[in-house]
């Protein structure tokens, strides 16, 4: 990152002039980076919801044991997802200038909605025993400087008093980004792409898949299978947000 950006990171960390959201001025009392209507705005995926793909499923829908509509036709690896909110509006917004805009200091708020959330949906229940983020690529982690999701996952295993796995899950092959691939070739893109460095760690452990965004939900369960494989128990995957279709481009 040239020193310009890291001054304006800095800057925008301390003194925060617009809302990353909306772009309107922040006022005192108001979060650092959102304002209190786009906080207000952000809509959880509460209430029933698919026990594999994480798709709200309607105030009066149950939930179905095999999947929704949506995955239930998907071999997914990992036991269940969940997320926070939909891809769209202010969250769609913030995670695009964390990625992209190489915005790092945005992982604070990002990682308090994912904390709130594991909490309401009481995460601890599935007896996790540790965190792992879903990894980059070592050259693609070089072009951007961070991986997002490791930020993400570091920040929710010390807020959750969970241990994190850092390097243990890794991506072998640079795939091109899922979201520029048609979904039948998103399978194909990620299939060998990832291995465990350490079986030994993953033995017999309850593993919770941090990420940013859930789309086809085919790069989260290549990387369950091959924990599983290294002898895991439960995988189970956080995301701050999901797409809304297992088929979409977004």
């Amino acid at each position: 990152m040239a020193l310009r950006e890291h001054l304006a990171a800095f800057a925008n960390l301390l003194y925060p002039m617009h809302c990353f959201g909306c772009q309107k001025s922040l006022h005192d009392g108001e979060s650092q980076y959102l304002c209190k209507g786009c906080w207000d705005g952000i809509g959880y995926i509460a209430g029933p919801r698919c026990p594999r793909c994480g798709t709200g499923l309607g105030v009066y829908a149950a939930a179905p044991t095999k999947g929704c509509m949506e995955c239930r036709s998907q071999n997914f690896r990992f036991d269940s997802a969940f997320c926070v909110t939909y891809y769209e509006g202010v969250v769609k917004e913030l995670i695009h200038q964390f990625k992209y805009g190489r915005q790092e200091f945005l992982a604070k708020p990002l990682t308090d909605l994912l904390v709130q959330y594991a909490k309401e949906i009481n995460l601890h229940s599935n007896k996790i025993d540790m965190v792992v983020a879903v990894p980059l690529h070592g050259r693609k982690k070089a072009e951007r400087g961070f991986n997002q999701a490791e930020l993400l996952g570091r920040n929710l295993g010390r807020s959750l008093g969970i241990d994190i796995c850092i390097g243990g899950l890794r991506r072998i092959r640079n795939t091109t980004s899922q979201t520029r691939q048609p979904y039948y070739r998103r399978a194909e893109n990620v299939r060998g792409a990832f291995s465990v460095k350490n079986p030994s760690k993953f033995r017999e452990k309850n593993v919770l898949l941090v990420d940013d965004v859930l789309t086809s939900g085919l790069t989260a369960s290549e990387c369950a299978r091959v924990i599983k494989e290294a002898g895991a128990g439960k995988v189970y995957v956080l995301t701050i947000a999901k797409s809304r279709g297992i088929m979409a481009d977004a």
